[in-house]
């Protein structure tokens, strides 16, 4: 029979590692053990924000986060709040600088720093780290739990005993990444309901029948999400569009209002305002004048110089404006009116995300009914915690899901330490 390890954690993504540096700066030298799946820990962290890992962010609140049950970040927030989460970098020796929207980032804005700081700390601790290893069961003993899996390099049979458990293996977006259904299918076995998962913080699928001429430009827009004339939510920055429909910081935030909205079988559809400075009257004074300053221009290059001329062809277009060879003086005040509007008003039926193996994060998850928020400790079966992503949580894009991973993680561990 293996050694009883006082604390094991299945997950070495960023909730599991700040989980055991947690646990082990209360327990001696040791007693808490991680073992990943993948050839290394922290694979994903080193892929979020861009490389540069946007690691928390200083407007974390509750507001920023969704769920059935959103206020069950409440307890951990206010246990490990932002500073408590920045101060527990900075003793590390990580120095982080603040950007646009309280993004905070290492001062290097290098993600590789944030990995590093951690695996050293669980170093120094003495936080036995087990790679290339895969969790298949778990059951509940006299004595905690027993745990089955495998070395995915061998295929030798593994077994673990350990007194208290904390479930950090995070959900599944990103598999290429080391994303799965992992920590779901652990929590089934002990009985734990866990609700239907979709992606989030994902680029979205849309009708591409006019925008297609459109692919690999970007654009500075403001972005409205509706189901019918309902707005669902509103977001502004660098939109991106692609061969499949469009992505950017804008689509990442309004990503998993979509999904939901999709998946409850409901329509989903985007208006981009291309001009969020100009209102539509003024706009359409502008074409006019442009008609009457140039009449003998062709159409496909009367909107060059006031916007980029592939969209401007996009908007005539799109407004019926046929063909564009005609000289801009053909243009009626009703066409005009009509470009002006689509400028302002530009609708795109949003039809599906780009699927779970690009999404940032899981929607979805283990129901939170059944733990305690004050210690993450299942209520159904005492010993066990869960971390993170696990969750039915997700958080906005900007540093959010982060600072939940962080201030789980360590409440979980502090409870387990005990």
């Amino acid at each position: 029979m293996s050694t009883l390890v006082p604390v094991l954690i299945v997950g070495g993504g960023a909730s599991g590692m700040a989980a055991a540096i947690t646990a082990a700066s209360h327990l001696p030298q040791g007693s808490v053990t991680v073992l990943e799946r993948g050839a290394r820990v922290g694979r994903k962290l080193l892929a979020t924000g861009n490389g540069r890992c946007n690691l928390t962010n200083r407007l974390a609140a509750e507001d920023r986060y969704h769920g059935k049950d959103p206020a069950f970040v409440r307890s951990a927030f206010r246990r490990f709040p932002v500073k408590s989460n920045l101060d527990f970098f900075y003793k590390m020796g990580l120095m982080t600088v603040e950007e646009e929207d309280g993004k905070m980032y290492p001062r290097s804005l290098q993600a590789a720093a944030v990995l590093d700081i951690l695996r050293l700390e669980m170093e120094r601790l003495g936080v036995q780290v087990q790679t290339d290893v895969e969790v298949r069961g778990i059951k509940k003993t006299e004595s905690g739990f027993l745990l089955d899996g495998a070395d995915l390099k061998t295929g030798e049979a593994k077994r673990w005993n350990a007194r208290k458990v904390i479930l950090a293996c995070g959900g599944e977006a990103s598999g290429g990444l080391g994303g799965s259904d992992l920590g779901y299918r652990l929590l089934k076995s002990l009985g734990h309901p866990v609700t239907a998962r979709l992606p989030g913080i994902v680029q979205l699928k849309t009708d591409v029948t006019a925008t297609k001429g459109l692919s690999g430009s970007k654009f500075d827009a403001a972005l409205t999400l509706t189901e019918g004339r309902r707005i669902i939510r509103q977001e502004q920055g660098e939109l991106l569009f692609t061969d499949y429909g469009v992505s950017g910081p804008p689509v990442m935030q309004l990503s998993a209002s979509a999904a939901r909205l999709l998946d409850s079988g409901r329509k989903a559809q985007l208006f981009i305002d291309f001009a969020p400075d100009l209102a539509q009257e003024r706009i359409t004074g502008m074409l006019t004048g442009r008609r009457k300053a140039r009449p003998d221009k062709r159409l496909e290059d009367f909107m060059t110089g006031f916007v980029p001329k592939r969209l401007g062809q996009c908007l005539l277009k799109t407004a019926g404006v046929q063909p564009l060879s005609r000289p801009a003086s053909s243009l009626s005040d009703a066409e005009c009116g009509e470009v002006a509007r689509l400028m302002k008003a530009f609708p795109l039926a949003v039809t599906g995300t780009n699927g779970m193996k690009n999404a940032q994060v899981t929607i979805g998850g283990a129901e939170t009914a059944f733990f305690d928020p004050e210690t993450m400790e299942s209520r159904l079966v005492p010993g066990l915690f869960v971390t993170g992503e696990l969750y039915d949580i997700d958080g906005d894009c900007g540093g959010f899901n982060l600072q939940w991973a962080w201030s789980s993680g360590r409440l979980a561990a502090e409870a387990a330490a005990r």
